[in-house]
C-alpha cells in the first residue's frame, strides 16, 4: 500500500492553472484599462466644465465692475499702429512701460480676474489717461502694478479682493507657460517667445496643464474672424502664440503640448483664413477652411450669414485629453452643434 503524506493532497497550483489564472487577469486588465481611462477622461472634463463656470462667474462680476470700464475685459492689447504690435502689453513684473511683452487672451484673462501678482486685479485701464491701457500694465511709477517703496503697499486700488475666482482655483489652476516647459509639459515652444518675458506671465490651466484660451468678442466686426485689413468679431491671434497663426497677423508655430504636428499644425485652429460674411459656408467649404478658427466656431443656427457662436460676448476653449485645440473632445463655453448635411 502507498501512504501519501499529510497535509500534501490538492494544495498547491499545477503550472497549467498558474497560466490560466495569470491569463485571466491579463484579460480582465484588458478589458477595464479603456473603461478606467474613459472615466477618468469624463471626471478631468467634469472639472474643466467647473472651471469654465467659475470664469465665466468672474467675467460677470469683472463687467459689473463699473471702475474697471462696465465691459469684458480685451484678449488682446491696444497700442501700436501696427494690429500685430497690438499684441503686447508692459511687462507687469518690470518697471518698463514699453509694451513690449507677447501677450495672449489667456494672459489677459488671468491678469483681468486675479491680477499678474495674483492680488486682486487693478484692470486692464487706461491709467495715464493717454487713450491706451497696454503701456499702463507695468510695476512702474502710475502703472497698474506700483507700490510703494516703503512699505511695498499696491498704489492703484485692486479690485474683486483677492480675485474674481476663489483661492483654490488660484492654487489648482494658475501657473506660467515658463513653468510648462521646465516641467516637460511643452514639447515645442517657439524660442523667441520662449526666452522672453512672457514666459513668467500667468494663464489658468485645465487638468491636463493646458492654457484655457479666451477671445472677447467684437459685435461691431463685419467677419467671423478678422483680417489684416478688415475688422472681426474675433481675432484668431488673440491667442496665436499658444494655438500657432498662419495667414494672420503674426506668424508662430504654437506649442505643441506633446501631440506634435497634423497636416503641419500644431493645432486644429491656427489658420486665420476666414469666409467672407456671405454665402454660408457649406459642407463643400469645409475643407478650405479646415485648420481655422472660424470653422471651429461657426454656427449653424444662423442661415443668413456666417456668424460665430457667442457673438455678443467671448469664448472659452480647452484642447482637451488629446492636447490639441478645435478638435471635438475639446471643453467650451458653449455647445457644438453638428452642422446639417
Amino acid at each position: 500500500m502507498s501512504m501519501r503524506k499529510p497535509g500534501n493532497c490538492g494544495l498547491g497550483f499545477t503550472l497549467v492553472e498558474l497560466l490560466v489564472v495569470i491569463t485571466i487577469i491579463g484579460l480582465l486588465i484588458a478589458v477595464l484599462l479603456p473603461s478606467m481611462s474613459r472615466i477618468r477622461v469624463k471626471a478631468k472634463n467634469t472639472q474643466t466644465t467647473a472651471q469654465l463656470n467659475a470664469i465665466e462667474q468672474g467675467l460677470e462680476m469683472y463687467r459689473g465692475e463699473n471702475a474697471l470700464g462696465g465691459s469684458y475685459p480685451p484678449s488682446c492689447g491696444d497700442v501700436g499702429e501696427n494690429l500685430a504690435d497690438r499684441r503686447k502689453i508692459a511687462n507687469p513684473l518690470e518697471e518698463n512701460a514699453e509694451p513690449d511683452t507677447a501677450i495672449t487672451g489667456a494672459h489677459l484673462l488671468v491678469n483681468a480676474l486675479i491680477g499678474a501678482d495674483m492680488l486682486g486685479t487693478p484692470g486692464l485701464r487706461d491709467m495715464d489717461r493717454d487713450g491706451f491701457w497696454a503701456d499702463d500694465t507695468h510695476s512702474g511709477d502710475g502703472g497698474a502694478y506700483e507700490v510703494t517703496d516703503d512699505e511695498g503697499v499696491e498704489v492703484q486700488p485692486r479690485y474683486g479682493g483677492t480675485g474674481y475666482v476663489d483661492d483654490k482655483m488660484k492654487e489648482e489652476s494658475v501657473t506660467t507657460l515658463g513653468k510648462l516647459e521646465d516641467e516637460g509639459k511643452i514639447f515645442v515652444w517657439t524660442d523667441a517667445v520662449s526666452s522672453t518675458p512672457t514666459r513668467h506671465q500667468l494663464v489658468f490651466v485645465d487638468p491636463w496643464s493646458r492654457p484655457i484660451l479666451y477671445y472677447k468678442a467684437n459685435p461691431v466686426g463685419r467677419r467671423m474672424v478678422g483680417s489684416s485689413t478688415d475688422p472681426g468679431i474675433y481675432w484668431q491671434d488673440d491667442n496665436g502664440l499658444i494655438t500657432g497663426s498662419v495667414n494672420g497677423l503674426t506668424d508662430y508655430d504654437g506649442i505643441d503640448f506633446g501631440a506634435g504636428k497634423v497636416d503641419g499644425y500644431y493645432h486644429r485652429i491656427a489658420d486665420a483664413k476666414c469666409p467672407p460674411p456671405k454665402p454660408v459656408i457649406d459642407v463643400d467649404m469645409e475643407a478650405d477652411y479646415e485648420h481655422s478658427l472660424a470653422l471651429f466656431i461657426f454656427d449653424p443656427a444662423v442661415k443668413a450669414r456666417n456668424t460665430p457662436v457667442r457673438k455678443d460676448s467671448y469664448l472659452l476653449i480647452t484642447a482637451g485629453a488629446d492636447s490639441i485645440y478645435g478638435t471635438d473632445d475639446d471643453v467650451l463655453n458653449w455647445t457644438k452643434k453638428e452642422r446639417e448635411q
